[in-house]
């Protein structure tokens, strides 16, 4: 049985309302009938205006939209797709268990293929996906992760030391370069490529186009000319996009040789990469390597980066919470209030606020309906995680809901679920509770307009407005506090 973190409640009355309009009865009478997908409701504007909606009101839109049709609807956001979005747990949980030919998910990273390529673990499905995650799996566990929970540590320390002081400024880009650097001991291990620093910057300024509108474009099916003119237009950032990732695929490719030539190999990402072989006996090829090697890049930077914004967001304008911590951090002795904070920010703010498409393979029932072959799944955890069924106070920023409690496996899924679960959930948790630890042992967050930072897109990823703008000032020693 599932572990509950939270307090019933019952449902909002905008939501009582939705659930009258669902075409779904749910009584255990009717339990036993289905209905075909394309009778749930959903928007009936046409597909640019819902893409524009979705791509600039993202959150607020899916929460009105949950309200209007209830815990399953259909959105249009994709000419002649059909997606429908789930946050309803039973459901999540029948779509995490569904078997491996039912649902894939290869085509829901399509919009990504532009950074990663499309032969990594994120575009794999069935026994391919099951062969590499096994195969990648030692470089997440065991003693490759506690190599990694040292490396975090150490450069969590070293990093708070050259961010801004006494001045307010936007910390995502400082969080970006820190999470960078622990994908780099997660990829490189204690072998540093002698390019890493040229590397790391044209990975980056790869990421950059995810500021860019022109970064949800699927780039490898439009036409050569079509892509032309778009580089040719500067403001689409097409241009220095396709520059930086050039330079960057250029540069993986040396440190990947640097490496064979290197000759001994660890545990880390790129040593267990290059002890892959496919079934008839051939290793990686340098286009799989480097599509695995972005695919962290991307996915194990942007996520990670947005949490530990949002954390510093709502600390800076929770006092009772950020004081609790600073007093566990300060005695030294436990992390637990730590963990719960991560996980709430994490609930209240899940980077990715829609997890991975999965798509219809072959006919399958979920909570009574049948969706078909072509039909699109997409398991929203923002709305899953700010159910008002599931967690009392839904909207408020309450830590001690999660304290010594472990969040549920199908009511909290920022690192999705299913046998696609993050593979490195473990290290982006501790990665963010390692840069919490250092900043606020060595800061005060201060911050002009306590107004909460509203929600902007990075890609797929969502990030505080401003980037968290916050102002840092050097922690007083207690003496001189006791003296005020």
């Amino acid at each position: 049985m599932e572990t509950s973190n939270t307090t019933s409640g019952g449902p909002r009355a905008g939501e009582e309302n939705a659930a009258a309009r669902c075409p779904v009865d749910h009584s255990a009478v009717a339990a036993r009938s289905t209905i075909p997908a394309s009778a749930l409701p959903g928007p009936q504007m046409p597909v640019p205006m819902q893409l524009y909606k979705y791509r600039t009101l993202r959150t607020d839109w899916l929460m009105q939209l949950r309200q209007q049709y209830g815990h399953r609807f259909r959105l249009n956001i994709r000419p002649k797709m059909n997606i429908y979005v789930l946050s309803d747990p039973e459901d999540v949980k029948q779509m995490f268990l569904a078997p491996r030919d039912k649902l894939h998910t290869g085509n829901g990273s399509a919009v990504l293929q532009k950074f990663m390529g499309n032969t990594g673990l994120a575009f794999l499905d069935e026994g391919e996906h099951l062969a590499r995650r096994k195969s990648l799996l030692p470089a997440f566990k065991g003693d490759a992760f506690r190599r990694i929970q040292d490396s975090i540590d150490e450069r969590a320390r070293r990093a708070i030391t050259t961010w801004p002081r006494n001045h307010v400024a936007s910390l995502h880009p400082f969080a970006h370069r820190y999470t960078t650097e622990v994908i780099r001991e997660v990829i490189f291990g204690s072998f540093v490529p002698s390019c890493w620093d040229e590397l790391r910057d044209e990975v980056l300024g790869t990421m950059d186009f995810n500021t860019h509108a022109a970064t949800f474009f699927l780039l490898h099916k439009m036409k050569r000319l079509t892509v032309r003119a778009l580089e040719a237009f500067r403001p689409t950032g097409l241009h220095d996009f396709l520059r930086h990732r050039e330079r960057a695929d250029a540069l993986i490719a040396q440190a990947v040789r640097e490496r064979m030539e290197h000759g001994e190999l660890g545990d880390d990402m790129l040593s267990v990469m290059l002890g892959i072989k496919h079934d008839d006996g051939t290793p990686l090829s340098a286009v799989e390597l480097r599509d695995e090697m972005m695919t962290m890049f991307v996915a194990g930077t942007e996520t990670t980066a947005a949490a530990i914004c949002w954390s510093l967001e709502m600390l800076s304008r929770t006092p009772a919470v950020r004081d609790r911590l600073i007093a566990e951090i300060d005695e030294g002795t436990d992390d637990a209030y730590l963990t719960a904070t991560v996980h709430e920010v994490l609930r209240l703010r899940p980077p990715l606020p829609n997890i991975i498409l999965r798509e219809v393979m072959k006919p399958i029932e979920i909570g009574g309906v049948r969706y078909e072959p072509g039909d699109q799944l997409w398991a929203s955890a923002y709305l899953l995680n700010r159910d008002a069924e599931r967690y009392e106070e839904p909207e408020e920023f309450r830590p001690e809901r999660f304290l010594n409690i472990k969040p549920g496996t199908y009511t909290w899924i920022p690192f999705g679920g299913g046998h696609i679960r993050c593979l490195g959930d473990r290290i982006g948790i501790h990665e963010v509770k390692a840069m919490l630890r250092e900043v606020l042992s060595t800061c005060e967050l201060h911050r002009a307009d306590p107004t909460p930072e509203g929600t902007r897109s990075r890609g797929v990823v969502i990030v505080p407005e401003h980037g968290a703008r916050l102002e840092l000032r050097p922690r007083q020693p207690e003496a001189a506090l006791a003296d005020r």
